[in-house]
């Protein structure tokens, strides 16, 4: 079990590994541009299937414009929750 910063929308290769590579258990959280991932249904019904916890960090989301309700398989997590989250895994991958 890992964690997986995502920080970069689909234009970046990086992201759609990172993204692909998961696997069940990890925590796959986007900051940065890679909250437009959270936009993608079909990343996000990937990311269900495979039963990888997938969070967006709030304040990442709002500097974006994206403030109404996302899809129900994201968990939005605020500044101390990232931090959090961080703290409670031993891998970073990112």
């Amino acid at each position: 079990m890992a964690l997986i910063l995502i920080k970069f929308g689909s234009g970046r290769e990086i992201a759609k590994t990172l993204l692909k590579i998961s696997e069940e258990g990890d925590n796959v959280l986007l900051i940065q541009d890679g909250v437009l991932w959270a936009l993608d249904e079909k990343t996000v019904k990937d990311m269900e299937n495979k039963k990888v916890n997938l969070y967006a960090a709030k304040e990442d989301l709002e500097a974006r414009g994206y403030t109404q309700r996302l899809n129900e398989g994201i968990s939005i997590l605020d500044y101390d929750g990232v931090i959090d989250l961080i703290e409670k895994n031993e891998k970073i991958i990112g």
